[in-house]
């Protein structure tokens, strides 16, 4: 079986994170896709939401997509989410299946920086979807997947959210209501960036 991991913070998760899981399914030919939020990302501030709400979120942005299932895998680990640990964790429990990474484009572009590079290729090849108007990355052997996808970012969903405008437009509905219902972003001191 070949499995996309498709790993981030998903504060919330949104329409662009949906397009690109289906772009890379699409293009790498898979046959499954796990979205794995991450407990705590060592590459960017604390997430406003907790894991389980972000994990709940997934969920529910998911819900009825063939080929797409959440992984808890780092949410139930103690530490700082890295990639590395996550793959090792998911060859342990698929050791017969290929994996594949899925990044956009600027994950992709800082993906050196991250620990231990050379191991999270050896563990699973990548997929890079671009995001609208960044151009593929030169001179990869990955697979590179150019998709028109909406061009959304959770910090303007956390920012529009903190101002009570609207944004149906980038959220899955079942999101939007589970945000609304659990008053998620309203609070202007921790909306991030």
């Amino acid at each position: 079986m070949r499995i996309g991991i498709f790993g981030g913070t998903f504060d919330p998760i949104h329409l662009g994170h949906l397009a690109a899981a289906r772009a890379a399914r699409e293009c790498a030919q898979l046959d499954k896709v796990l979205f794995v939020p991450s407990a705590t990302p060592p590459h960017r501030g604390p997430a406003v939401a907790d894991p389980e709400q972000r994990l709940e979120m997934t969920r529910l942005a998911i819900d009825g997509e063939k080929g797409f299932e959440v992984s808890d895998v780092e949410v139930r680990r103690d530490g700082l989410s890295y990639t590395v640990d996550t793959l090792r964790e998911l060859r342990r429990l698929h050791p017969q299946d290929e994996l594949f990474l899925i990044l956009g484009g600027d994950a992709a572009r800082l993906f050196d920086t991250w620990r231990e590079p050379g191991e999270v290729r050896r563990l699973a090849s990548l997929v890079i979807v671009t995001r609208p108007g960044s151009g593929a990355p030169s001179g990869t052997s990955d697979i590179v997947c150019e998709r028109p996808t909406p061009d959304v970012s959770a910090s303007l969903l956390r920012r529009r959210l903190a101002h009570g405008q609207p944004v149906t437009d980038m959220l899955p509905q079942a999101v939007a209501d589970y945000v609304a219902g659990k008053g998620l972003y309203r609070d202007n001191r921790s909306i991030g960036c």
